[in-house]
């Protein structure tokens, strides 16, 4: 089921179905990708309670093995309404019987949406109601329609990042693990990433220890395009699909990210793991704005 929430500026639609976003419009043009499963199936999920895959599907809590599938679960959970606005939505998920037997860990998951003039502004919280530390990773996938206009190319896009800096960015496998310490290619300063198909043959860019905590996709001679802002995310994913040239871009902060290659599946020596003390919430936010 779909709901649409809008102010004088922005209209926005959001599924159940994971708390996904399925459209941003503004003056009648739309800045999400359309979930085309041609390209990809997806809009803008949620990743959790791990991002990428776990290797050979299996990790580790205590002495028991779970099965977890890429980007966890979280994205294929339907949520139910707490709250609507006619510019505010909330959607809340319990953990279930079924999500114990992927993750052994008793959770509300609430989403929430607010727009606000040209902005969307989104809060996550996560709730442990398990009696024990809760380890998980969590990652925003929003997928933004590129290019916006039928006479412009993806090419004519860019990313600037709000803090120049220097990558090493790691090697993405075959099997969807990281390796660190192979570097896939190095960035000097960067400031400004064009857009080029040939970058994503190799999976995603992954910008590690990232100190933008905002970034702006638009055409240089438009303007036309989003700043996405997201301040508590360490990580910072790039990728579109590197089989096919589809008309969107990912930018994906993770606090977390794929097992790495040797891992030797125990989920809590995950990455950038958030270690949640019982009856705790953890809480971030960010927004996107419609440039």
């Amino acid at each position: 089921m779909l709901y649409t929430i809008f102010n004088d500026q922005l209209s926005v639609t959001i599924s159940l179905k994971g708390a996904e976003l399925k459209s941003i419009q503004k003056d009648q043009v739309e800045y999400l990708h359309d979930g085309n499963p041609k390209y990809w199936g997806r809009t803008a999920p949620y990743l959790f309670p791990n991002i990428g895959v776990i290797l050979d599907g299996k990790t580790k809590f205590g002495d028991e093995y779970y099965p977890l599938t890429k980007h966890g679960f979280i994205r294929d959970q339907v949520f139910t309404l707490k709250e609507q606005k006619d510019n505010f939505i909330s959607l809340t998920f319990k953990a279930t019987t079924d999500t114990l037997k992927l993750y052994p860990f008793d959770f509300v998951f609430e989403v929430s949406y607010e727009l606000k003039k040209d902005t969307l502004h989104s809060q996550i919280q996560i709730t442990n109601l398990s009696g024990q530390v809760m380890p998980f990773n969590l990652g925003l996938h929003p997928a933004f329609k590129v290019p916006l206009f039928e006479d412009e190319k993806f090419e004519d896009y860019q990313i600037i990042f709000s803090q120049m800096q220097s990558f090493k960015v790691p090697s993405v496998l075959g099997n969807g693990t990281i390796d660190p310490t192979k570097i896939a290619r190095e960035y000097t300063k960067l400031k400004v990433l064009p857009l080029k198909y040939e970058d994503y043959e190799n999976d995603a860019l992954i910008f590690d220890n990232i100190k933008s905590k905002a970034v702006y996709l638009f055409n240089d001679q438009t303007k036309k395009g989003v700043k996405f802002s997201f301040k508590d995310f360490k990580t910072l994913g790039i990728w579109t699909p590197n089989h096919i040239n589809s008309p969107f871009i990912c930018i994906e902060p993770w606090l977390g990210w794929a097992d790495e290659h040797n891992s030797n599946h125990d989920f809590n020596e995950k990455k950038d793991l958030i270690k949640l003390d019982p009856n705790k919430s953890f809480v971030t936010t960010y927004k996107i704005q419609i440039l």
